[in-house]
């Protein structure tokens, strides 16, 4: 049987993450190359996606979340 995939509510569209802790939590697990790429890895082998692709989802996250943090901050 294999791993299917979770269901989203839809009716939680408007529900917030916490910037913070999802920042954090990327740049902890991105934090040198050897995390880095291990976690494109296992996104990569999870979704199918491209190396590339998830390295460059995965940026545009964390520089999305960033610029966030800065904005609640202010």
């Amino acid at each position: 049987m294999q791993n299917e995939p979770p269901e989203f509510d839809d009716e939680n569209d408007e529900e917030e993450i916490n910037v913070e802790e999802w920042l954090f939590a990327l740049m902890a697990m991105t934090g040198n190359k050897a995390g880095m790429d291990e976690l494109v890895r296992k996104i990569s082998t999870k979704t199918g996606q491209s190396l590339d692709e998830v390295e460059k989802i995965i940026t545009a996250t964390i520089q999305e979340l960033a610029k966030r943090s800065r904005t609640n901050l202010n």
